[in-house]
């Protein structure tokens, strides 16, 4: 049961990475998740799947956090809101969002 758990989190982590633009850290949550699922013995497990959650818990927030970037930008570009990362002619745009 801990294992499917574990899979679906990382899965669900990997895609919010996929999201966030950070190809690194893609990479890093996938030797992770091979590493845990193959190498890992059983006595360790319930510390990756903690870990797994935490970790993916804080992607979730990344993601809410470059969200509101992007909603904030798009304001700012339709001279909505007064500008603060657009102003003096900067474009606002990120490489990607952590």
């Amino acid at each position: 049961m801990f294992m499917e758990s574990f899979l679906i989190i990382a899965i669900l982590t990997a895609s919010f990475i996929v999201l966030l633009m950070h190809w690194g850290l893609l990479l890093l949550q996938i030797v992770f998740a091979v590493v845990v699922t193959s190498f890992l013995p059983t006595d360790w497990f319930m510390a990756a799947v903690i870990i797994q959650a935490l970790f993916g818990l804080w992607i979730l927030r990344q993601a809410f956090q470059a969200a509101r970037y992007q909603y904030q930008l798009e304001l700012e570009k339709t001279q909505r809101i007064p500008q603060h990362y657009t102003e003096g002619g900067r474009s606002g745009i990120k490489k990607n969002f952590l």
